[in-house]
C-alpha cells in the first residue's frame, strides 16, 4: 500500500465540464491535491456533514456510526488507497472493543470521507496514489493556478450549495418540456 499521508478536505466544488462535484483532498505537508470526482447525493451529505447540520432522524452514515457504536467499536481512520478504471478505492478501519485486529471495510472514498467529517477521523492518502493522481498546485504558478488557489481559499459552502440547488432546479425544468 505504501507510506501513508495524512490529507483534509480542501474544498467541495462543482466540475463545470462535467457537472459533477468534486472532492479537493489536500496533502498536509505539500503542495499537492487530489481531486477526487463524487456523485451529487454524495456531495450534498458530504456538505450537510462539513456544515455540521443534523437531522431530526438518522441519515445512512448515521445509522452506520451507531451499528459501529452500538457493536462496541469504533472508526480509527479512512485510507483512500488506489484508483482503477477512474474510480478510486478506500478502506474503513474499525477497532473492534476486544482488542482484536481492526476490520478493514471496502468503502466508496465519498462514503469514507462523509464518516470521517462525522467522526473527526484523519483522512489518509497512499504515497502511490500521491504521485500517480496528486496535482502540484503551486509549482511554476500561471495566471490560471493562481486563479484556482484564490478560488479554494475563498471557496464558500453556501455558494456551492446553491449551485447543487440551482442545477436540480434546472434540471426538473428541463424535464418538464
Amino acid at each position: 500500500m505504501g507510506k501513508l499521508r495524512l490529507a483534509k478536505i480542501k474544498a467541495l466544488l462543482m466540475d463545470k465540464t462535467t457537472n459533477s462535484p468534486i472532492v479537493i483532498l489536500e496533502v498536509e505537508g505539500t503542495s499537492r491535491v487530489i481531486p477526487i470526482w463524487i456523485g451529487n447525493c454524495e456531495a450534498w451529505v458530504l456538505a450537510m456533514a462539513l456544515e455540521k447540520m443534523s437531522f431530526p432522524r438518522p441519515l445512512t452514515h448515521d445509522l452506520l456510526l451507531s451499528c459501529v457504536e452500538n457493536l462496541d467499536a469504533k472508526l480509527e481512520k479512512v485510507v483512500i488507497h488506489s484508483v482503477k478504471d477512474n474510480t478510486y478505492y478506500a478502506t474503513l478501519y474499525i477497532v473492534r472493543g476486544d482488542g482484536g485486529e481492526p476490520l478493514e471495510i471496502d468503502s466508496r472514498p465519498s462514503d469514507a470521507m462523509v464518516l470521517a467529517v462525522k467522526t473527526g477521523i484523519p483522512i489518509f492518502v497512499t504515497s502511490d496514489l500521491i504521485i500517480e493522481n496528486g496535482i502540484e498546485l503551486f509549482e511554476d504558478e500561471s495566471e490560471e493556478d493562481k486563479e484556482f488557489k484564490k478560488f479554494v481559499e475563498n471557496l464558500d459552502i453556501d455558494q456551492f450549495r446553491k449551485i447543487l440547488e440551482n442545477r436540480k432546479e434546472k434540471k426538473e425544468e428541463e424535464d418538464e418540456s
